[in-house]
């Protein structure tokens, strides 16, 4: 077997994929399930996972803001990846983004995934966040 579990009382069982070094837990944020990952360089995991509770805590508070920085930029930068036709504002696509994942390595910064629900042909909508909490950047994966 390639994996290795890890019990954690906050995050419950974080799984090691020795394939890839990346280790793995899924937890409910506001009515739904999301996948963290922690990328640890060298001996800083218990590090990461601790940092990735802050990260957490703050998701729930401020979950909303990312996804209003997503919109902005996504309607200001990324418009040909809007699906032909498609009339969306800001406020609609806020309402339809849903966190599906964030991954947090060595530092303080992280990244978000939001699925679109279709709004830029299925694809994942990257939310990068710096080592002060601020979103810093957006890309459209996928």
């Amino acid at each position: 077997m390639n994996n290795l579990e890890i019990r954690d009382e906050f995050w419950g069982i974080i799984i090691k994929d020795r394939d890839i070094d990346l280790y793995t837990c899924r937890k409910c944020l506001k009515g739904g399930e999301i996948e963290i990952a922690f990328m640890p360089d060298d001996d800083d995991l218990l590090e990461i996972i601790d940092h990735a509770k802050e990260i957490f805590i703050l998701l729930e508070e401020n979950d909303v803001t990312f996804r209003e920085y997503a919109a902005d930029e996504v309607l200001n930068h990324y418009r040909e990846y809007i699906v032909d036709g498609a009339v969306i504002t800001k406020e609609e696509m806020v309402k339809r983004m849903q966190i599906e994942s964030f991954s947090v390595g060595s530092g303080k910064s992280f990244d978000l995934s939001y699925n679109d629900d279709g709004i830029c042909g299925n694809h994942i909508i990257m939310v990068f966040v710096d080592e002060h909490g601020e979103p810093c950047g957006v890309d459209i994966a996928g």
